[in-house]
């Protein structure tokens, strides 16, 4: 197993744990730039740790589970699918299946974009 490969594992291991802040500051490169479906790019690591930590003061609980990962150490490419369960503190319990490319560089996330539908009920 490649180093890229082995720090492809921790990152999932601690997304499906739900260390999301975790995540944020061991695997998001400073100058990150998300992009979420149609919506403004963001960037930068620490306004993406804003917008998490807002995210997850609105929930009760979050389970994750990576479905699928494609992952080019060569490129340094990771491509997937997720589903997300979540206890809303407002609206109960929601589901959201999203895939995700992401551009890693030095060891870290440096681009990434999700696409998904709607949320759903559970």
């Amino acid at each position: 197993m490649s180093h890229f490969d082995e720090k492809i594992t921790k990152y999932k291991a601690l997304m499906e744990k739900g260390a999301f802040l975790q995540v944020i500051d061991q695997f998001y490169h400073e100058d990150i730039k998300q992009k979420e479906n149609n919506e403004p790019s963001v960037k930068g690591r620490a306004t993406l740790r804003e917008m998490e930590v807002k995210n997850l003061n609105g929930v009760h609980s979050v389970e994750l589970e990576i479905t699928s990962m494609v992952v080019d150490a060569d490129q340094q490419k990771v491509m997937g699918e997720m589903e997300i369960r979540f206890h809303s503190k407002k609206h109960g319990w929601k589901k959201l299946n999203e895939a995700f490319v992401q551009q890693w560089e030095e060891g870290r996330i440096i681009a990434q974009r999700f696409y998904y539908q709607a949320i759903e009920d559970l």
